[in-house]
């Protein structure tokens, strides 16, 4: 059968290429996609050309090239319909929904322990946030919260604000987003979360308990650091690729010297070791799912574009993103896609 596939060409340069994708295997389903979402922060590095070529594909991801360089394919967030099977696959699974951390393609053949099925009652554009959402919970994992603390989310795109939508469930003393962006202060309002413009209201120094960063800015990085108080944690979910060349020491003068702040590295390609004994992967999934149902991410869909138009979708987030929160690429061999609930 022939698919359309999204590749990287370049900085500022994306294609949408014609192939052939062969019959699923053994052991493998054919999924054809409904949606899959754009990530604003690892997607917007390759297209702005701010990758480490060279550097490693995170080892947990399978079905991409092991390096980065160009010309890539890339995307994590697909949901799609499973239309054929291969040998020694369970035939219930046909018309089944599921998600696949895949690239962008018209269709995948996926192996069928790496396609995870969506729960019943949860629609194909919530279900493409579960990368986010499954983010979200390492984030609040690895921030350890505790009664009365106060804490500062850095940074309210997708990451940033269902990280937010988790924490507000705590019983914090404090709990406030920074975002330079009106649209999405206002989504972390919707959320039950407190959002200012760090660049008009500037955040507090040494007040927080625990600060996230998740703004993918080498200067959120540094606001973010100097907001925590004595001995407090830092949890930086960002990359900043290229971008934190040159600045990589620039936040770390007297006040982080005096500090003892606790920088945690977030990533979720891996659990803490510390929770490993109790929290597995399938055990974050599934609060994962959890947070899916109660947070309702449909409604941060700010844009829905069809999949051959992939290059207008990043440029828009690209050149306008005050104006975008998630932007969703919908696949129109899949028909209209179900929507969100509310």
């Amino acid at each position: 059968m022939r698919r359309q596939s999204l590749w990287f060409e370049g900085a500022a340069r994306i294609s949408v290429r014609e192939e052939t994708l062969d019959a699923p295997g053994s052991g493998e389903i054919l999924l054809e996609s409904v949606v899959s979402a754009i990530s604003p922060g690892t997607e917007m590095l390759f297209y702005h050309g701010q990758i480490e070529e060279g550097a490693s594909v995170d080892s947990a991801m399978q079905g991409y090239q092991r390096e980065l360089s160009y010309p890539l394919r890339y995307g994590y967030s697909s949901v799609g319909r499973i239309v054929k099977i291969g040998a020694g696959v369970d035939p219930g699974l046909v018309g089944r929904l599921a998600f696949a951390f895949m690239p962008h393609a018209s269709a995948s053949c996926v192996p069928v322990d790496l396609a995870i099925p969506v729960p019943d009652g949860i629609a194909a554009e919530e279900a493409a946030f579960l990368a986010s959402a499954e983010t979200a919970v390492n984030l609040v994992l690895d921030c350890r919260p505790l009664l009365g603390e106060r804490a500062s989310v850095y940074g309210l795109g997708v990451i940033g604000l269902l990280t937010a939508g988790l924490l507000a469930r705590f019983p914090l003393a404090c709990l406030s987003g920074w975002d330079l962006h009106a649209l999405r202060r206002r989504a972390a309002g919707s959320l039950g979360v407190a959002a200012a413009d760090p660049a008009e209201n500037p955040p507090g120094v040494r007040t927080e308990d625990f600060a996230v960063e998740v703004s993918g800015s080498p200067a959120g990085f540094r606001i973010a650091l100097s907001s925590c108080g004595f001995s407090g944690r830092l949890v930086v979910g960002s990359w900043y690729g290229k971008a934190a060349r040159g600045q990589a020491f620039d936040a770390f003068g007297t006040l982080f010297h005096r500090s003892r702040v606790h920088i945690i590295p977030s990533q979720v390609s891996t659990l803490d070791p510390s929770l490993t004994g109790r929290w597995s992967r399938a055990r974050r999934l599934a609060s994962a799912w959890d947070a899916i149902r109660f947070l309702r991410p449909g409604r941060l869909i700010t844009h829905r574009i069809p999949f051959g138009l992939a290059e207008d979708a990043y440029r828009l987030i690209s050149g306008s993103p005050g104006q975008t929160i998630q932007v969703m690429l919908v696949h129109e061999s899949a028909g209209t896609p179900p929507l969100a609930p509310g």
